[in-house]
């Protein structure tokens, strides 16, 4: 697997375990598992990894902390081979059997009481109908059995939020990806179904919110105030015939430390000192950000960092491109 699939493996596999381990105690013991978190933690030994691992241990379901340690664990295995191959192994080891979620046993203990509850309803009404008259016809009884319905364990019984909003847009899919010439003039076309080079996402992408409004095909990534590769982040996009670039809204979501002031920057072609575009955006704000885009350009790259020197006290947060899309130039 790459190291971004290596990396979000481990995370993902980690809190799942650290999350159960915390709610039910020492009987959620797993040798293999407990393998894989010391390899992290003894090769995050240095001041400013540790805390982010002691960070991620004390809040393991935290999307901030989680995403954290998965940017520098991604980092660590694209620099050390070794270390690579290390939590391959450790993971091949591990007992997937045991990593069944508390809610999916709680519905099979649901599922089990329900049987056996019809089961002596229907020994119950076989009594009382043997024991009428003979005279009297028994009315036939029919129990009709419906499996469960509760959700998917990764699916909420609520509707998401993000339906509720109005959509940025009706983006179009280019029949040639990333040529705004092959969809109708001014159509929009999100950033998430442009190509990048070498097919990289340094960004996350999908639902999120900027200062709790929800927006759908965004793009955001984890800063942090005490590490300097994580301080600024950038995505890059190959298009054509494309005339305006649109944001709905930048700004931090949600999860992330509330006093943070993030710069948004916008760069077209080779040019990674000039941008077009820059929004600074104040602790709890939101802005949106448009920018036209000259002629003949061929790349846009977004770039998020924050606007103060980096350092202690470490501070995080995700840096959110709100619904993000271009708009074709046509044929």
């Amino acid at each position: 697997m790459s190291e971004d699939e290596l990396a979000r493996t481990v995370v993902a596999v980690l809190s799942h375990y650290l999350t159960r381990k915390s709610a039910e105690g020492p009987a959620t013991y797993n040798g293999p598992l407990e393998d894989l978190l010391s390899r992290v933690q003894v090769r995050f030994s240095d001041p400013f990894l540790a805390e982010v691992f002691e960070r991620f241990v004390e809040r393991p379901s935290g999307t901030v902390e989680s995403e954290t340690l998965r940017l520098h664990v991604r980092d660590v295995v694209t620099r050390d081979a070794n270390f690579a191959r290390e939590l391959t192994s450790a993971l091949a080891g591990r007992k997937v059997s045991k990593l069944r979620s508390p809610r999916r046993r709680t519905r099979l203990v649901l599922a089990g009481v329900t049987v056996i509850l019809l089961l002596v309803g229907t020994f119950v009404v076989g009594r009382v109908t043997t024991s009428r008259p003979a005279q009297v016809a028994a009315a036939p009884t029919t129990i009709t059995v419906e499996p469960p319905t509760s959700p998917p364990s990764d699916v909420s019984t609520t509707a998401s939020p993000i339906s509720t909003t109005e959509s940025a847009t009706d983006s179009a899919a280019p029949a040639v990806p990333g040529d705004g010439a092959s969809v109708p003039k001014g159509s929009p076309v999100f950033l998430l179904d442009l190509p990048r080079p070498g097919d990289e996402w340094n960004f996350s992408r999908g639902d999120h919110d900027v200062q709790l409004t929800p927006y759908p095909n965004s793009l955001w990534n984890t800063l942090a105030t005490c590490n300097s590769s994580s301080y600024s982040r950038e995505q890059q996009f190959r298009l054509k015939n494309f005339t305006r670039l649109e944001v709905k809204a930048v700004g931090t979501d949600s999860t992330s430390s509330p006093e943070l002031e993030v710069k948004f920057e916008v760069f077209v072609n080779d040019d990674a000192v000039n941008a077009v575009q820059t929004v600074v955006v104040n602790p709890g704000q939101a802005k949106p950000l448009s920018v036209e885009l000259p002629a003949g350009v061929f790349a846009v790259k977004l770039r998020t960092s924050f606007t103060t020197a980096p350092g202690k006290p470490c501070r995080s947060g995700n840096a959110v491109w709100g619904s993000p899309y271009v708009v074709a130039s046509g044929s």
